[in-house]
């Protein structure tokens, strides 16, 4: 008698499905801002790398390593991100994208993410890397 009636009480399935549900719609929700978050940072990363690679082909104020290195950190900083210049390789008469005699900046950056445990698609490093044709 007691158990017909036990089965057809509704009520709290609102707050189980809830509770089994929001855990999934939470990893996705934060999942997507994390990828979007990580292709940001790698377009950043690229825009850098290939802005750094112009001012070496130019040799304008970037004369040395040392000079694009700085340059391309401060282009970072001034996106929001922080690269390291020891993380930043140069490459002055290197073949590039199957053309050769150009720059090349390649940077590496550590990206760290929360979800890093929860999502395997997220890489560790990211890393770019920028051409430009050297005119001499």
């Amino acid at each position: 008698m007691m158990r017909p009636r036990l089965l057809a009480d509704r009520r709290g399935a609102t707050a189980i499905e809830f509770g089994l549900l929001a855990p999934v719609f939470l990893l996705l929700l934060f999942g997507l801002i994390e990828m979007g978050r990580l292709l940001w940072v790698k377009q950043v990363l690229t825009e850098t790398a290939y802005s750094a690679a112009r001012c070496g082909a130019l040799a304008s104020p970037c004369k040395t390593q040392g000079d694009i290195r700085s340059f391309a950190a401060a282009r970072g900083a001034r996106w929001g991100i922080r690269i390291d210049a020891s993380l930043i390789d140069y490459a002055a008469a290197a073949t590039c994208d199957g053309n050769a005699g150009s720059v090349q900046v390649t940077i590496r950056y550590a990206f760290a993410s929360p979800l890093s445990g929860f999502i395997a698609a997220l890489p560790q490093d990211v890393q770019a890397h920028g051409c430009f044709p050297k005119l001499s």
